[in-house]
Parts: structure tokens; C-alpha cells; sequence
């Protein structure tokens, strides 16, 4: 039986194609020759696309060579990243990948690179909202069934289920409001069409420090050094609300292994220099830079996790 939940190790140990030693060597030696495509699956100005743009932007320094993000949005992702599994496995096209993006199918196409950061998203409300808590957010969903909308960047993400569990835990009855992708979607946050998102702090933080959304609460058990003057969910009495996304890179199954490792190791010293650290810090998010079989191992807890809210909310399992 396929077991999903151990898929990524799998694919991690096996995907890669196997080549001579000395062959595999002139690959990663030579790599890259040419320009370098980063494929974001979603609308520009989401946590993707920001990543995404600052790895680009260094990368090009530190191999010489023209690294370009390209968004191919549609589907919760899964078009950009259906495009990337099907490339050619010579490392040119590189998945910038989040949560939400990879169905199983299209999981088996690809192979994990690295692990650019994994946030805890942010509870955030329009300013009229008449909530001051996550308390308050609670009690104002129980007095108002279904006439709190919460948006999403689409259905089957990050940011919808992090909408059902809240609703979960909460036994609060939200109205799912989901767009295609992120902007658009904070966009009708902040203009008030709807009433709450659970989104990355890349996204919604800004919007926070300009005053056109409040942040009620970090879906997570510990404050962020970013931004400790957000409270945690566990703080406002909620201590099994732990979500958020990952962002990661994933290229194409049957690239080379030594081709893999090479962009893998460029990506974590990238996320180390002091000025990629403070542009992710401005956006709300912490570089992590893992190996592989780290991300892999990452990956499968994530499906782990969020198996039974899939099934529960509905989202179809390909």
C-alpha cells in the first residue's frame, strides 16, 4: 500500500538518477552554465513570490549567472508546480514551493532541495472588526455563525486549513472565503469584504506595521523574536492552534544528486549572509537553509499533520 505519509523520504533517497561518479562531478563542476529559472506557483506579492525574489536576487551573485523568478499561479499551486515536475532534471527549473502546493501525484515528480523558512502564520483582522483578542475573535465567531468570513489563497492551502483548525478547536462555525493566492486576498482583508485571514507573516505583516490590519494572534506555542509584541495562541488559551507554511525548493525527479546537493548547499549559504537574514527578518521570516533529506523528513510530518483536516474540510486527495 502507498503510504503518502512517508513520501518524501522516499522520493528523497530514490529520485534523484544515478549517475558515474566522475559524471556527476563535471555536472555539479559546470552547474549552472546557463540562467536559472525559480518557478513560484502563485500571484506575485505572496510569502512565495517574496522568498523566492531575495533567493533570486543572490543566487545570481554567487554563481555568476542569471537566476530569474518567473509566477505561474493557478490551482493552489499545483499548475506552477506540475510545470516543474515535467521540466528537464538538469536543475535550469527550480520549484519555489509552499504549503498546499503539492498533491501526492505531483509530489512524485519532484524532489526536495532545500527548506527556505517555515513561519507561523498570523491571525489578522480589519481594523473595524470589533475584536481586540483572539478571546474576543472567538467569542464574536460563536455569537455570529457563519457570518465571520475568513479568506484563503485557495482551497486545499495553507491558510484554509489553518481556518479549519482554528475552526476546530474553536467549534466555531467560519465562512471559507478562497481566492487565487494571497494578494488579492489580503487586499479584500484590508478593504473589509472579509473578516479575518490566517496567513504568513511575509504577507500580513506589513500590513500590520502600516495599521491597515491588526495582528490578534501567532499561531504557535512560543512569541517570535521578529515580532514579540504579537501574543501566541497557547497565551490566549488556545494551545493546540499551531499553523503555518513552509517555503521551499524543489526541482524536477531524476536531477542529478550532486546537482541537487550543489544548489541545496549555494541555497543555505545564501540564507546565511547578514543581508538576506535582515530581508527576511523585514518580512517576518527566519531562513532555515536544510539539507535535503531534512526537508524530506520535514515534508512528511507536514502531510502527517494536516491528513485528517484535509479529509474533514472536504479537499480532494489526488
Amino acid at each position: 500500500m502507498f503510504d503518502r505519509r512517508k513520501l518524501f523520504r522516499t522520493l528523497a533517497a530514490a529520485a534523484c538518477i544515478v549517475l558515474p561518479a566522475s559524471w556527476m562531478t563535471a555536472l555539479a563542476d559546470d552547474y549552472p552554465s546557463r540562467r536559472v529559472t525559480l518557478i513560484v506557483p502563485f500571484p506575485p506579492s505572496g510569502g512565495a513570490d517574496i522568498l523566492g525574489r531575495v533567493i533570486a536576487k543572490h543566487m545570481t551573485e554567487v554563481w555568476n549567472q542569471s537566476v530569474v523568478v518567473e509566477n505561474k499561479p493557478g490551482a493552489s499551486g499545483t499548475i506552477g508546480a506540475k510545470m516543474v515536475g515535467s521540466a528537464s532534471p538538469d536543475g535550469y527549473t527550480i520549484l519555489v514551493g509552499a504549503s498546499g502546493s503539492l498533491t501526492p501525484e505531483i509530489a512524485k515528480t519532484l524532489v526536495p532541495v532545500s527548506l527556505l523558512s517555515a513561519p507561523a502564520y498570523i491571525v489578522a483582522v480589519n481594523p473595524t472588526v470589533p475584536v481586540s483578542t483572539l478571546k474576543d475573535l472567538i467569542a464574536h465567531a460563536k455569537a455570529n455563525p457563519q457570518k465571520v468570513f475568513f479568506a484563503s489563497s485557495g482551497p486545499g492551502s495553507a491558510s484554509h486549513l489553518s481556518g479549519e483548525l482554528f475552526m476546530g478547536l474553536t467549534q466555531t462555525q467560519l465562512t471559507h472565503v478562497p481566492y487565487k493566492g494571497m494578494g488579492q486576498a489580503v487586499q479584500d482583508l484590508i478593504g473589509g469584504q472579509v473578516t479575518v485571514m490566517f496567513g504568513p507573516p511575509p504577507v500580513l505583516l506589513p500590513h500590520v506595521k502600516s495599521g491597515r490590519l491588526k495582528a490578534l494572534a501567532l499561531a504557535s506555542n512560543e512569541r517570535s523574536p521578529l515580532f514579540p509584541e504579537i501574543p501566541t495562541a497557547a497565551e490566549a488559551g488556545l494551545p493546540g492552534f499551531d499553523a503555518g507554511a513552509w517555503y521551499g525548493l524543489l526541482a524536477p525527479a531524476n536531477t542529478p544528486r550532486e546537482v541537487v546537493s550543489k544548489i541545496s548547499a549555494e541555497t543555505a549559504r545564501a540564507l546565511q549572509k547578514p543581508e538576506v537574514v535582515q530581508a527576511l527578518a523585514s518580512i517576518g521570516a527566519t531562513p532555515i537553509g536544510s539539507k535535503p533529506e531534512e526537508f524530506a523528513r520535514y515534508l512528511d510530518a507536514d502531510i502527517a499533520k494536516w491528513d485528517d483536516i484535509l479529509k474533514k474540510a472536504g479537499v480532494p486527495q489526488k
